[in-house]
């Protein structure tokens, strides 16, 4: 299995997700936070990423999140069983582009279980290499409109690697910067 999310420049990205020996390339563009709507997605159906600072912090999204890829809403959808994650991917028509009705959609494009854990490993990866090739700031200023999601990274980095949430309210209802960079920079192998 393996999520990269390549080819980051002024209005799009590259998506690829190999998965039971299939490739799927898919190309989102700018007019919708991809990346960051799909790491908040996958963390909100971790058990793990519960923010102690606020109940909710990566809400419950039922039907799954949409890319805009130009003529076509891409729809993520994750369905968690314990160990199991069952991802279904469909083509939906994007009605801000093309108002004629396209019969031949929505269409599934890919519907496959695999490990949980595994899949969140592989986000993680990608997540790792792209903070460290692009920066914070160098990520923003390629995908314009939405920043890096740094939040649900963190939260999914941390719960993976310690198997428990990410406590970052302390004493003084802060955050710990210093557990947060020593996370942030963390390789995983």
């Amino acid at each position: 299995m393996n999520f990269s999310f390549i080819d980051i420049r002024s209005g799009s990205a590259t998506c690829v997700f190999e998965i039971n020996h299939k490739k799927f390339e898919f190309h989102p563009s700018f007019h919708s936070d991809a990346l960051g709507d799909f790491v908040s997605y996958l963390a909100s159906k971790h058990p793990l990423c519960k923010l102690s600072w606020k109940e909710g912090a990566f809400h419950k999204i039922n039907g799954g999140i949409h890319w805009q890829t130009g003529p076509y809403l891409l729809n993520w959808e994750f369905k968690r069983d314990f160990e199991d994650l069952e991802i279904i991917i469909t083509e939906k028509q994007n009605f801000t582009v093309d108002r004629k009705v396209n019969t031949n959609l929505p269409k599934i494009i890919l519907k496959t279980t695999c490990k949980f854990d595994d899949f969140v490993l592989c986000v993680i990866k990608e997540l790792d290499r792209v903070i460290k090739q692009r920066g914070i700031l160098g990520y923003r200023q390629e995908w314009q409109n939405y920043t890096f999601p740094i939040d649900g990274f963190l939260a999914l980095k941390y719960a993976y690697l310690y198997k428990k949430p990410f406590e970052i309210t302390k004493k003084n209802s802060g955050t710990s910067l210093e557990d947060e960079l020593h996370l942030l920079l963390l390789a995983i192998e």
